[in-house]
């Protein structure tokens, strides 16, 4: 059972009356939603491969512990599109790099508690069954003027599936930064409270990588923010993913609906009761024409609702606090209200960090997390793949700013070609 709790009242400055909660919802909503994005799709870097570590040399490639990875990182473009014929999409990646990472990407046991520098127990990768894996020594550098980057942390998990007949696995996984430089400097700092990032793709060890990688940076006084139209990306001849599409939705409280706490039995809090309307988000980023990084965010329309139940202990006292979310339904429909189908899928794993972001009275939590596809309804019955969320919520008062990251499995590229003419 769950029960709901008035939020809060804020106090206001001194010599001013105090907000009210719808107020203070609408500032608490805009500061979450101040952030700068940057989706980012990894391609392999002949000149530094990636290196597998053997459980033994004599093993070579058969059974290894881990991958030290050295991907060339492009921008990557997605564009949604939700009508009356359906859902659709077109992705695209820049033809140059613009940054480039190196991690290394071990597996770990699922008892083990993974943390910055803590090297796991040996454990070999096996590609058919669910593991948990960590990356440590996470480096990601743009290439622009400044050199900008972060050192970053983060775990996550395998799914096993079968892609051209042959074994691979799907992954999802949150990164937590650590720290920044260049127009990321002082990460985290009251001018850039925190960023997270969120990987959602799949992997044939050890150099047929295909991941999205989706860089949201808390930018509450707007540094990041392009002021106008930045420079269009210029499309590589290759598909990122030839055998999925990727689609963007932005999450919001829907008002109709508010965003509830919810209790156990013994009064003590286990997460929130969830709904949401989706809109169409479009994601733009530069680097290299202008003085520092610049980012852009347009949104659409709302094309769809959300309902889930995400628990979490969000009086814990840890820096970083398990999610997971239940009963995930996604429920599409076009501009004019005629539904398109449903789509069902949960956060299985994920991470709250709680964040102090200056305006806000009380501490938030950024949060990323992931899961598989488990078909749907409508137009999209049988859909598969992977759901991952970068997020940003507030308990008190109740609100939230949610970037849902889709994978369809799309080996016909029926998901892509009826998007012709509409880019």
């Amino acid at each position: 059972m769950s029960r709901p709790r008035a939020a809060a009242m804020g106090t206001g400055a001194r010599g001013t009356p105090p907000l009210s909660v719808n107020d203070q919802i609408d500032e608490v909503t805009r500061l979450l939603e101040a952030a700068a994005y940057f989706p980012i799709f990894n391609v392999h870097n002949p000149s530094i491969p990636n290196q597998t570590v053997p459980l033994l040399p004599v093993l070579g490639e058969q059974l290894f512990l881990a991958i030290n990875v050295n991907e060339s990182l492009h921008r990557f473009e997605v564009v949604t599109h939700v009508g009356p014929q359906g859902m659709t999409a077109s992705n695209r990646m820049s033809r140059e790099p613009i940054a480039e990472v190196h991690i290394r990407w071990t597996t770990m046991p699922d008892d083990f508690a993974p943390g910055p520098g803590l090297l796991p127990p040996p454990t070999i990768l096996n590609p058919f069954r669910s593991q948990r894996f960590t990356m440590l020594n996470g480096q990601l550098s743009f290439n622009d003027r400044k050199v900008s980057g972060v050192q970053a942390f983060g775990s996550g998990r395998t799914f096993p599936v079968t892609v051209n007949g042959q074994p691979a696995l799907n992954i999802g996984a949150v990164i937590d930064v650590l720290s920044g430089s260049g127009d990321l400097a002082g990460l985290p700092n009251d001018t850039f409270p925190g960023a997270t990032m969120v990987i959602n793709g799949f992997i044939q060890p050890p150099n047929d990588l295909a991941l999205n990688l989706i860089l949201r940076v808390m930018d509450p006084t707007r540094q990041l923010a392009a002021r106008g139209p930045v420079v269009p990306l210029v499309p590589s001849p290759a598909s990122p993913d030839p055998g999925a599409v990727f689609m963007f939705f932005l999450g919001e409280v829907d008002p109709r609906r508010p965003v509830r706490p919810m209790f156990g039995p013994d009064g003590r809090p286990i997460g929130l009761q969830v709904f949401e309307n989706l809109r169409q988000v479009r994601v733009e980023y530069d680097i290299g024409t202008s003085a520092s990084l610049q980012s852009r965010t347009e949104t659409g329309p709302v094309v769809g609702t959300v309902s889930t139940m995400l628990y979490f202990d969000f009086q814990n006292p840890g820096s970083v606090i398990p999610v997971q979310t239940k009963g995930g339904v996604f429920s599409f429909h076009d501009p004019q209200g005629r539904s398109l189908g449903s789509v069902f899928a949960n956060m299985v794993e994920g991470r709250a960090f709680r964040t102090y972001l200056p305006g806000a009275s009380r501490p938030v939590f950024r949060m990323g997390g992931f899961g598989p596809i488990r078909g749907g309804t409508g137009a999209l019955a049988g859909a598969a793949g992977m759901l991952s969320l970068n997020s940003v919520v507030s308990v008190t008062p109740s609100t939230l700013s949610n970037l849902y990251v889709f994978r369809f499995e799309d080996p016909n590229g029926g998901l892509r070609t009826r998007l012709q003419g509409f880019c």
